[in-house]
């Protein structure tokens, strides 16, 4: 009996720590939750062409003007020398090339021949050559104007870090190798730019088949979600390892709202993890980097919406609502192990392409 008391003791404060350790882990990742909150940073539009250059090009990254630094080793002062000053023989005078006067009664004492010579050798020394120097500029002059370009190609040359992401400057040993392109992401050929203004009447579209997000790595099939009859009560099913649609919503490229959901987790009912990393795309919008969803749909076309904000509301204050013009609404649960809180991911079309 005494083995059986210890056992049961140690399974007792294994599953209490078990269970502090779940609160514990829940709480952290509620704290979390608010920084979930936020909108993109840069325009509302489709991405740039695909560029016909491997390279990167960006604020940062090196171009015609780039000037790698020249380190000079050993520098000497430098002197300028100065021309050896030299004494110009004297000027003769106009009384010098006169006929010497005859003498006269109080005349001058006379200078015996070799010492006149010696007065002619000597003559006065010159003025030494002064170079004027520039003046100083002006207390009130405007200084010059930074060149912050000329820092970053300097900078450049010393460390390439136009070639890493900007989150990741603080750990450089550990960065990801995923492209930074200063707020461009190239788009795939054929997408024509349309405004989310310009959808077409609710009705008139086909329905979603295929979802793509390229930034978190979600390519998953799309099913519309049947409503369950729960005898008091009617609710969605939940999408099992696909993404689910609200049929009663718009369909992609039509004006209005289309809702699609998916699972975080499922470890219990074990229904997949399709948007396991959508909790991801608050941080990417932080980083400046755009989000980009593309909606395919039965009949062959292609609708490229971007998101444009991500909020996290209690799951209890979740409600569907339409919109004006063509949007999309992404939702899953969070936070981890407790999922009473909904993520909800909004954007809005910007692109479509055509079936070839």
């Amino acid at each position: 009996m005494f083995f059986v008391g210890v056992f049961m003791t140690l399974m007792g404060i294994m599953a209490l720590a078990g269970v502090c350790a779940y609160m514990l882990f829940g709480l952290y990742n509620k704290s979390n939750l608010e920084e979930m909150n936020t909108a993109a940073q840069g325009p509302v539009a489709l991405p740039e062409p695909p560029a016909s250059e491997a390279q990167v090009q960006g604020a940062l990254s090196p171009d015609a003007s780039f000037k790698p630094i020249e380190v000079i080793r050993n520098v000497q002062p430098v002197v300028e020398e100065k021309p050896a000053v030299e004494y110009a023989p004297a000027p003769e005078s106009a009384e010098s090339k006169a006929e010497p006067a005859p003498p006269s009664e109080e005349a001058a004492p006379v200078i015996p021949e070799r010492s006149a010579e010696i007065v002619k050798e000597v003559a006065p020394a010159p003025q030494p050559v002064i170079k004027e120097e520039a003046a100083a500029p002006e207390q009130n002059q405007p200084a010059a104007e930074f060149d912050a370009g000329e820092l970053v190609s300097a900078y450049n040359s010393i460390y390439p870090g136009y070639k890493i992401h900007p989150k990741y400057w603080d750990r450089p040993l550990t960065a990801g190798a995923d492209e930074y392109t200063y707020g461009v992401i190239r788009r795939e050929d054929g997408f024509m730019e349309v405004s989310a203004l310009n959808g077409l009447p609710k009705g008139t579209l086909s329905d979603a088949v295929h979802v793509r997000i390229p930034s978190i790595e979600v390519d998953s099939a799309v099913s519309n979600l049947a409503i369950l009859d729960l005898g008091d009560s009617r609710e969605y099913e939940t999408p099992a390892h696909v993404v689910g649609r609200i049929p009663e919503t718009s369909n992609p490229g039509e004006t209005g709202n289309t809702w699609l959901f998916g699972h975080l987790e499922s470890p219990i009912r074990g229904e997949g993890n399709v948007f396991r990393r959508l909790p991801e795309i608050p941080e990417i919008l932080k980083n400046g980097d755009p989000v980009y969803v593309t909606l395919l749909n039965e009949a062959g076309e292609e609708f490229m919406y971007q998101v444009t904000n991500t909020v996290v509301v209690h799951r209890d204050d979740l409600a569907l609502y339409d919109t004006e013009d063509s949007t999309i609404t992404l939702v899953t649960c969070v936070p981890r192990l407790i999922y009473d809180q909904r993520l909800v991911v909004s954007g809005k079309l910007v692109g479509i392409r055509k079936p070839a």
